[in-house]
């Protein structure tokens, strides 16, 4: 495999101490780990790549009944709490928790921020409903839902919402927990469909298709910036001008995002 990066060499020590059980590709043009179920590309900041390059290399796995994932320097470097425990769910060795062991709570902006931003990948963001499965007193998981909208499809008061963001806590898996939130939310506010976009970097959507999803669209990939001090990342249209001149800022990308759509009520 030839990793001489400190960073993908911090990945394989930290898999190697939770002893996961994984091998290094060698003799491809990527740095790849690969588990039982999914192959990890380990991106760096600096790789010449394309995404129809990663995307091709998505489908070639998945034509083998594998999945395979994109694992960027930067996500590494600033979520690698979230990224261990995101492994540890797809290659099953997460501790369990069965949903119907667990109550359905409301939580606030606050609650699901701080839930989110430890145990999402992609930390939190503002949503109108907010949900939490507890166990006792800890809080195991949360989903957040956007406002009801009106759609103008020609079907009198159809109204559709997104669900935004679900995370279980780092280091379990709920089973049964997406759909019991989902359901809730659903039972309570009556949508006539709930949308859900599925960043193709970290998933191939198999918990919405188990949960009635269809897949609508794929987006294509998206030019992103990263502030090399800050590590954020940002899409180009809320970076300046002035900045984008500077040497603060280098382009990266993503692979793009799998839209669903679940519909309830014809």
């Amino acid at each position: 495999m030839g990793i001489v990066e400190f960073w993908k060499q911090d990945v394989i020590d930290c898999f190697e101490a939770r002893e996961f059980n994984f091998i290094k590709v060698t003799g491809g043009k990527y740095d790849l780990i690969a588990f039982d179920n999914v192959v990890l590309n380990l991106v760096s900041l600096r790789n010449k790549s394309f995404p129809n390059e990663f995307i091709a290399l998505q489908d070639d796995y998945k034509g083998k009944g594998i999945d395979c994932f994109n694992l960027w320097e930067d996500i590494w470097s600033t979520r690698k709490d979230q990224v261990l425990g995101r492994i540890a769910a797809i290659i099953g060795v997460n501790e369990r928790i069965h949903a119907r062991k667990t109550e359905i709570v409301t939580v606030t902006q606050q609650q699901a921020d701080e839930f989110l931003i430890a145990n999402h990948l992609q930390e939190s963001a503002k949503a109108k409903y907010k949900f939490g499965l507890r166990e006792n007193d800890r809080l195991v998981a949360v989903a957040t839902f956007s406002n009801l909208r009106y759609m103008k499809n020609g079907i009198d008061g159809y109204r559709s919402a997104e669900l935004i963001r679900f995370a279980t806590l780092t280091g379990y898996t709920v089973t049964g927990g997406f759909s019991k939130l989902l359901k809730h939310f659903i039972k309570e506010y009556g949508p006539h469909d709930v949308m859900s976009y599925s960043d193709r970097d970290w998933s191939l959507g198999k918990a919405y298709e188990q949960a009635g999803f269809k897949l609508k669209e794929i987006t294509l990939p998206a030019t992103i910036l990263l502030n090399v001090n800050t590590l954020v990342r940002f899409f180009p249209h809320r970076v300046s001008a002035e900045e984008l001149s500077s040497d603060e800022y280098i382009q990266i990308f993503n692979t793009g995002n799998l839209k669903y759509l679940l519909y309830l009520h014809s």
